[in-house]
């Protein structure tokens, strides 16, 4: 089967990718095995037994995590930790996300970069009962009245891509669970946010991020820089 593939970052861009990272996405309309049969044998074997479409999110998000990494420093393996985080090389720190059409990765070096989050959402809204779910009282009050003065579509999803990602960035931090209602996450129009971290104890108060919604895609990145 033919892929479609677009290789450039046309919706990651430099308003979203903290300084001294790497991103490389990667828009597709089809699903194949293409970029899992080039990872290393460690690699395949960990979704080994999947179905093929696991195989090829796993392949692809990862085949983009080893060009970012080729063109930050250098490559290596990425395996599997506690709850699924990838465990990147040595010297690396990193993330990846895929979705439906599109899949992303960024690294950054760890001296750096204690951590860095990345998710990819369609561009759409939740479905029926989620955002309530997810959002805590004082997060739906401020998003009520920041779509009556500003024009942010799908600003619910935005939300939850901004709770994946602050999750993402906060796991290899602690390697605890943080669930939905234990961070709040204050979206602001000019495209960035902070997660306020309110389980305890907590390795930083506050997560920073940066937010888009572009190409039909909702996109967020996060990270925690050393300091």
């Amino acid at each position: 089967m033919r892929r479609d593939v677009l290789l450039k970052n046309t919706l990651i861009d430099e308003s979203l990718v903290p300084a001294g990272t790497r991103c490389v996405e990667m828009h597709t309309s089809s699903e194949n095995l293409d970029h899992y049969l080039l990872l290393d044998e460690a690699e395949q074997e960990l979704v080994a037994h999947a179905v093929d479409k696991r195989k090829s999110d796993f392949g692809d998000s990862r085949w983009c995590a080893h060009q970012a990494m080729r063109e930050l420093v250098h490559d290596g393996l990425i395996m599997r930790g506690q709850r699924g985080m990838p465990v990147f090389p040595e010297g690396i720190t990193g993330s990846l996300t895929h979705t439906e059409g599109f899949r992303a990765a960024i690294v950054g070096r760890s001296y750096q970069w204690r951590s860095l989050g990345i998710d990819a959402e369609p561009a759409t809204h939740l479905p029926e009962g989620v955002f309530p779910a997810i959002a805590r009282p004082e997060e739906q009050r401020r998003l009520r009245r920041l779509v009556r003065h500003h024009d942010i579509p799908v600003v619910d999803k935005v939300l939850f891509s901004a709770k994946e990602t602050t999750y993402k960035a906060w796991f290899p931090l602690t390697r605890r669970f943080l669930d939905f209602d234990q961070a709040d996450i204050d979206i602001r129009p000019d495209g960035t946010f902070t997660s306020y971290l309110l389980t305890r104890p907590v390795p930083v108060p506050f997560i920073q991020g940066r937010w888009a919604v572009r190409d039909g895609f909702v996109v967020t990145v996060a990270g925690v820089a050393r300091t």
